[in-house]
């Protein structure tokens, strides 16, 4: 597959991460309701895990575009939420990629290895990230929004510090479960692809 074909199927997973995440099949994530568990990152996953990390890049970016472009700013004006998806979806191919790495040196492990390293990864990153959001950066926006969150599920945080604190570890909790469903659940799909279309698809681990 030369690299035009590349950008085209590349591009072709990040039409179909879009519409996927149109599709009313998310569920939510219990504890914090506004976050859902979706299957539109997995695309994003089989661009990386196929084409190697340059074409998920460009997968994932070209994802990120079409959400800001389309957003409506329910509660916080684009790009900010979709730039915290990009953030969990690049965190997440980081931590898979050193996994993949660590395997290739162990010569075993690499769906057990990706998973835990996408999932350390993935919640590693966003815990700051979504502090430094509701704390630092936004706090206005986000501390009412969040506070009002923690509220409608029973939570009860008395202090600014103590809603960013607990949105920060339920977040990084999300972050981890879907970095541990979404990494094993894309490697099947990509061996299926693989006796599917043959050897003519090269996977990450061998970039």
């Amino acid at each position: 597959m030369n690299n035009i074909q590349r950008l085209a199927l590349a591009s072709s997973f990040a039409a179909l991460a879009y519409v996927m995440g149109l599709a009313p099949a998310s569920v939510p994530f219990p504890l914090l309701p506004f976050l859902r568990f979706d299957l539109a990152e997995i695309p994003d996953m089989l661009s990386f895990l196929l084409l190697g990390w340059r074409y998920g890049l460009v997968t994932a970016l070209a994802h990120w575009y079409a959400l800001v472009i389309t957003a409506t700013g329910v509660f916080a004006p684009p790009p900010i939420p979709q730039l915290m998806k990009l953030t969990a979806v690049l965190s997440m191919f980081l931590g898979v990629y050193a996994g993949l790495w660590a395997a290739r040196r162990l010569g075993r492990g690499k769906v057990v290895l990706s998973t835990v390293g996408g999932v350390l990864m993935r919640a590693g990153v966003m815990a700051p990230v979504t502090f430094a959001l509701y704390y630092l950066l936004f706090p206005q926006i986000y501390l009412p929004f969040g506070k009002r969150a923690l509220s409608a599920v029973g939570f009860v945080a008395e202090t600014d510090l103590a809603v960013a604190l607990l949105i920060t570890g339920l977040t990084a909790l999300f972050n981890a479960i879907s970095a541990a469903y979404l990494v094993p659940l894309s490697h099947g799909l990509v061996k299926t692809l693989q006796k599917a279309l043959g050897p003519r698809l090269a996977t990450a681990e061998k970039q």
